[in-house]
């Protein structure tokens, strides 16, 4: 393994690019938008009310979400909100159609308020909070597979430069050879190809370059073909040569933000708070590609391609809640951008299986990466209409310009300029959360959807839909919730190189229990 610098990493022509869960190492837009789309979470009751909560108080939620809800309580409460998620990925490639699923356990929330005192006048006092709130979620794991297609014309097959029939194809597209024949490369994969014996510079009659693939046909008996000069007949050469590939891979991590939380009560008739956030991120993806080409002394090719990432940022929020009338709560809240330093590791390998049982593998251990990644400020509205003491509705509007996503300081001096270039491309969307909760002495029922919007005007669909309902009790001494938790949409896209594409639908269920105590 060689050590190389992870300048080449920024490189656009990466073998794999993905919208929607920027699984590519390289895909650093991707990974900003993905930071950008944090959902504020919170208890199994807020989760069950479709996350509406910025006009909601006394519920520990309110230290991340609106801080101006901790003025509501007036007791002291410590809860915690273990939950479990079943995600599933299903992916269509070139004609064929597989699921993947994972079952992941993990905090939603953990937190305490400590309600300090109970003021003087019309100051009704405050409450100090501290939660932890998983904010994102990176857990994931995909799976496709199919045979790689090309055009056929008059029994050869017709290399497309835009659609490459396979990966070593790609990778000798990405590559070139000088007038004193010596090759160079466009990226690390066909650099890799070169290294395992896949791809070579060739020179034809004429003297010229050329580079080409580096493997031959077989017949039925692995025996290889020789054309009329008793020469090894290329592979690619034969019309009937499918190739087939298949890729997994599995993600895993998460963000959490940990709010230290003040809000206080005006008269009953104010609400005010505000919040420092600190944030932490994880995550690690882990890709192993395959190729199988048929009727060649080429058995396979295994791409294994893993990176890590860890972040630490801060944030800040600031809100109001006001009581206009008795039975009507209207919340404002504004976060401020995140600012999240992240450094990135990564190892990339490619093995070569011939026949004969000859292996070449060859592969590099990137220096590690720093960057800054700033995600966009945010603005929610809500309002909650209470129907005495059988239960309210509330509602959530939210809005967020993710073209104000940013971009920053990359180790070695290197430039985000054309990332930043595509996060511009995003658009301002509103997300809306609604839900309701209806009250029969010490039982809660409750209800809620959530629609999140489609952050990239293209050809995949990232909306989501979210709907969740549960239940609980609540007495003067503790409280115990659960909520089932379900959504749909939200379509990414993975490729194994440029030109090919498959397209993955993901959808999750699962639930969350909180336990609570008053003190």
């Amino acid at each position: 393994m060689k050590l190389k610098s992870a300048l080449i990493i920024i490189s656009m022509a990466a073998l794999c690019v993905n919208y929607g869960h920027a699984q590519d190492a390289s895909d650093f837009a991707g990974t900003a938008l993905q930071l950008s789309q944090t959902s504020p979470g919170g208890t199994a009751r807020i989760l069950g009310l479709g996350e509406a909560q910025t006009a909601l108080g006394g519920d520990i939620s309110a230290a991340s979400s609106n801080p101006a809800g901790l003025g509501f309580f007036n007791k002291s409460v410590f809860s915690f909100t273990p939950s479990f998620n079943y995600l599933n990925a299903s992916s269509r490639y070139q004609g064929t159609e597989i699921s993947e699923g994972r079952l992941n356990f993990n905090f939603a929330n953990l937190g305490a308020v400590i309600k300090n005192d109970n003021g003087s006048g019309k100051f009704k006092g405050g409450a100090f909070g501290i939660s932890i709130n998983r904010v994102a979620d990176f857990q994931n794991q995909i799976r496709y597979e199919g045979y790689s297609s090309n055009a056929v014309e008059n029994g050869e097959i017709v290399f497309d430069p835009s659609r490459p029939a396979d990966f070593v194809e790609y990778a000798a597209l990405s590559s070139y050879v000088d007038n004193n024949g010596n090759i160079g490369f466009d990226n690390d994969f066909a650099e890799l190809a070169y290294e395992t014996f896949l791809i070579s510079p060739f020179q034809d009659g004429n003297g010229d370059y050329f580079v080409d693939r580096d493997f031959y046909a077989t017949d039925d008996d692995g025996n290889l073909i020789l054309d009329g000069n008793n020469n090894p007949v290329p592979a690619y050469s034969e019309a009937n040569f499918p190739v087939y590939q298949s890729e997994t891979i599995d993600s895993r991590g998460a963000a959490y933000q940990t709010s230290i939380a003040y809000g206080g009560n005006y008269d009953d008739r104010l609400y005010f708070g505000g919040n420092i956030g600190i944030l932490t991120m994880t995550k690690r993806v882990e890709r192993e590609y395959i190729e199988r080409p048929t009727n060649a002394d080429l058995n396979s090719i295994v791409l294994e391609d893993n990176y890590e990432q860890n972040g630490t940022g801060i944030s800040a929020t600031f809100g109001l809640i006001g009581r206009p009338i008795n039975t009507l709560l209207v919340g404002l809240s504004y976060s401020t951008p995140s600012y999240y330093v992240i450094e990135q590791i990564r190892d990339i390998t490619l093995t070569a299986n011939y026949a004969g049982n000859v292996q070449e593998s060859y592969g590099y251990d990137y220096e590690p990466f720093d960057y800054v990644v700033t995600t966009p400020s945010r603005l929610k509205l809500g309002a909650t209409y209470f129907f005495g003491k059988l239960g309210f509705i509330t509602g959530d509007i939210e809005t967020i310009n993710y073209a104000g996503a940013n971009l920053s300081n990359p180790s070695a001096g290197e430039s985000f300029s054309d990332e930043n270039s595509r996060i511009s491309d995003y658009k301002s969307s509103i997300n809306y959360r609604l839900g309701a909760e209806f009250r029969y002495e010490i039982f809660r029922f409750r209800g809620g959807v959530s629609m999140l919007a489609d952050p990239i005007d293209d050809n995949v669909d990232q909306r989501q839909l979210k709907f969740n309902f549960g239940g609980g009790i609540r007495t003067e001494d503790f409280f115990a919730d659960l909520t089932i938790l379900t959504s749909q949409g939200k379509e990414s896209v993975v490729s194994p190189y440029p030109g090919q594409q498959a397209v993955v639908n993901n959808q999750n269920s699962g639930f969350a229990f909180t336990l609570g105590f008053f003190f």
